[in-house]
């Protein structure tokens, strides 16, 4: 079963889509069932956004808490819907966890300090990375371009575990997490630099710097992180 909440900012929702998938049901069919019983969006405002879905548009619809579970309540009790009402009242109350614990640790002002300081180290990485991606397009790669979003992958992968999504994985690391990933970019830029500086090519460099992470990955037991990644990485030539 995939992820049955969302996140926009510190706002939790379920959504139409979620709720067809995972019950089998056109979508269309639990629109209709949101529409005709309009008293759901009584409780909140139903928020929507169009997607794109295998080619087409469809609109979405986002679903708080207290929607969503009077919206599966509405429908007949099979073994099927009991289930999925149990598993989102559980997704649901996990969030709401999280929430509160991402709230209080962005009041925290050593963890701001910290944030900073990983930011300072992220632009030096980042520097770093984008020196080795004009390196990489010298030797002949065609998309070189594509080495930024694949090592941050790398790092991530790497070094945590990965269950929800984020709009930025820094955002909601614990202190431990960041001091990993502060050290994965200094381990990362380190690695490119000095591999350019020998002339390696640019697979070899790229190679360097995995076996950074491979390292780190052995010294420090992965940890829970927020997904934002859904596909595994490709390979870049």
């Amino acid at each position: 079963m995939s992820d049955l909440i969302v996140m926009e900012k510190n706002d939790i929702y379920t959504t139409s889509l979620i709720i067809s998938e995972n019950l089998n049901l056109k979508h269309e069919n639990v629109v209709k069932l949101i529409k005709k019983y309009s008293f759901i969006d009584k409780l909140h405002v139903v928020a929507t956004r169009k997607l794109s879905t295998k080619g087409r548009a469809i609109i979405e619809h986002l679903l708080t808490e207290s929607q969503a579970l009077l919206l599966v309540s509405l429908m007949k009790n099979t073994n099927e819907v009991i289930d999925f009402k149990c598993k989102l009242i559980d997704a649901f109350i996990k969030y709401r966890n999280i929430v509160t614990k991402l709230t209080i640790q962005k009041n925290s002002a050593d963890w701001l300090t910290k944030r900073q300081d990983t930011k300072a180290m992220r632009r030096e990485c980042t520097d770093k990375i984008q020196k080795f991606v004009q390196y990489a397009e010298s030797q002949g790669s065609k998309s070189a371009s594509k080495y930024y979003m694949t090592i941050s992958k790398m790092e991530l992968t790497g070094l945590f575990l990965m269950e929800q999504k984020f709009p930025n994985a820094r955002d909601v690391m614990s202190m431990r997490q960041l001091n990993l990933i502060e050290m994965a970019d200094e381990a990362i830029a380190d690695a490119l630099e000095e591999a350019m500086n020998e002339g390696l090519h640019y697979k070899d460099c790229y190679k360097r710097a995995k076996e950074k992470i491979e390292a780190l990955s052995k010294i420090f037991p992965p940890s829970p992180l927020p997904s934002l990644f859904d596909k595994p990485i490709k390979k870049i030539e």
